[in-house]
Parts: C-alpha cells; structure tokens; sequence
C-alpha cells in the first residue's frame, strides 16, 4: 500500500514540478486550467458531468488500486482494467442521483486532502479518504452549499496551479494565490447565480410536471370519483314535471337519477339499480303474460 500511494505520489508529484514544459505538457495545464475555471464559475450548474467525472476518476484509482494489488505487469491491463471501472463508476454517479452526489463530494473532498497532505503514508491516505467519505456525507445533506464550495477550491487549485505553471511563476506565492482568487471568484459566482429560491422555483415545476405526467398517464385516476359528493336534489323540479313526459322520458329520466345517485354512493345507486331493473323485467314479464 505505501509503495502504491509513493508511487502516485511520485506521479504527481513530478507533473507538479516539471523544470521546462514540453508542449506536451502546456496542452495538458491549459485543459487543466479550462477545466478548472469552468468547474469554479460553473460547478453546481453542470451537475451531472462532474458527478459522471469525478464517479469516473475515483473508478480509475480504484482500478488501479485492485490492478497493483493483484500483481498485474502489463500496462495495457492496468489501463483496461482502470478503464473498466471507472465506466461503472460514472454509470452508477449519472443513474442514481444520491449516490452521484456522494460520490462527486467524496472525489472533491480526495482531491483537496491530496493536494494539501501528499500522503505518502497509509494512515495519511486513510484520513484523505475519510474526509472524502466526510464530505460527501455532508453534500447529500446540504448539496448547494457544500458542493460549490468544494467545485470552487478543487477548480482554483486546478486553474492556479496551472496558470502559474503556463507562466513560469513559482507554485508559492502565485500558484496558491491564483487558485485563492480563483476559488473565491467562484464561489462569489456560484451562490450569486444559483440562489436558493431558484432552487426551490425548479423543484415546484419539477413536481408540477410530474403531476401532469401522472394526469396524462393511463394509469391515473381521478381521487374525486372516490371522495363522496354532497347530493344535488334535483327530484322534485323533475318530478313536478313528470306528468308532461311519456312513458319512454319518464324510464330514460329514472336511468339518469340513479347514476347521479350512483356517483354520490356507489353502493346505493347500485342496490338502487337492480331493484328497478328486476321491476321493469317483472313489469315487462307480466305484459308479456297479459298479451298472450
């Protein structure tokens, strides 16, 4: 575990302190540095990427944690296998959004105890981690707060090292000055732009089109069929002009009081329902009788 996290070290350690850039390398810090001011300015609004990112990064060091364990030699199985996981990780960060939001406060919280303690020790890396497991703890509590704080320094420490480095300026006292101002000019950004009642402006329309979509579906149903109505009393104005109907109106008139009786109770308009049909069959059954 201490060669492993030596060896890391090591890595990043050597692409911090290049004497002379390569063009290779000036490419590699100005994405860097892109990548970091768009994760200060724009870290809470592109949620779902860094989430799939970040889910990615920390699948990639998980690869190459089980990689090395297992003994493996071969580069290109180190990259297929850092690959591999770091593609689960990404899936499950964009699928399940909770977990997506631990995951992208753990990998923020990482990135920070790295860059800060340069763990060369498993007890060091281990309190890294735990303040990764801390934070993104923390962010599917208060996920506004906590995660725009955290994009905006894991982006200014991104944006300032690297333009220190395109500049040929020492990490200290530019490099660590730059990324200050650009994680505070983030942060200033972010809550300015993604204020909490815009927030909860969003999650009202987001419930508002779900109940459209519910109301839409195939599969909705009216709870007011359900809730017993107060009853319309319209018998007696209809009764009163009963006498001016035939026969027929007068039998087509008695159907349509039963079913607004029917929709105040079901239970009656249906007993309701039956007694008048078997009279109209025996009535029926009884002509039928007489004219024979």
């Amino acid at each position: 575990m201490n060669d492993m996290l030596q060896q890391l070290m090591n890595m990043i350690e050597n692409a911090r302190t290049i004497p002379a850039l390569t063009d290779i390398s000036m490419i590699g810090f100005a994405v860097l540095l892109v990548f970091g001011a768009i994760n200060c300015i724009l870290g809470y609004r592109l949620l779902r990427f860094w989430m799939m990112l970040c889910g990615f990064i920390i699948g990639a060091g998980v690869g190459f944690g089980v990689a090395y364990s297992s003994g493996v030699t071969e580069k290109y199985m180190y990259a297929v296998i850092m690959v591999g996981i770091g593609v689960v990780f990404a899936v499950i960060a964009f699928v399940s959004y909770k977990i997506g939001i631990f995951i992208l406060g753990a990998g923020i919280g990482i990135g920070l105890g790295i860059y800060i303690f340069h763990p060369t020790s498993s007890l060091v890396f281990f309190f890294c981690l735990l303040l990764g497991a801390g934070l993104g703890v923390l962010a599917m509590r208060q996920a506004r707060e906590v995660l725009i704080v955290g994009t905006s320094l894991l982006g200014g420490a991104m944006a300032g090292v690297s333009a220190a480095k395109l500049g040929g300026l020492a990490d200290v006292p530019y490099g660590l000055g730059m990324s200050a101002g650009f994680a505070i000019l983030g942060m200033l950004i972010q809550f300015a732009t993604n204020r909490r009642k815009r927030a909860e402006d969003d999650e009202a329309e987001d419930e508002d089109e779900l109940y459209e979509e519910a109301e839409n579906s195939s599969d909705y149903v009216d709870p007011k069929e359900y809730i017993p109505q107060k009853r319309i009393k319209r018998r007696p104005a209809r009764q009163e002009n009963r006498r001016m109907l035939s026969a027929a109106e007068e039998e087509r008139l008695d159907e349509e009081i039963v079913r607004e009786m029917m929709d105040d109770d079901d239970r009656e308009g249906e007993e309701l329902w039956k007694k008048i049909s078997r009279r109209e069959e025996k009535r029926k059954n009884k002509e039928k009788h007489a004219t024979r």
